[in-house]
């Protein structure tokens, strides 16, 4: 038994689907602004270290056991 063939779009179409004149592009670019913006976002979320105050406890509290 084969695997199913993954569904492979073509450049081409990709190309021609953002260069077409009309609605369709327009919601088309907006939909890869938004998508370029949502992922710098996340990749920024990843690189800035989130800075905590070292004075802070933390949630955890450590208990001597005799």
């Amino acid at each position: 038994m084969t695997p199913p063939e993954r569904k492979r779009y073509p450049l081409l179409g990709l190309v021609a689907y953002a260069l077409v004149p009309g609605e369709r592009r327009v919601r088309a670019a907006r939909h890869f602004r938004r998508a370029g913006i949502e992922g710098l976002m996340g990749v920024g979320a990843l690189v800035v270290p989130e800075n905590r105050p070292e004075e802070e406890p933390s949630g955890r509290e450590r208990i001597e056991i005799d």
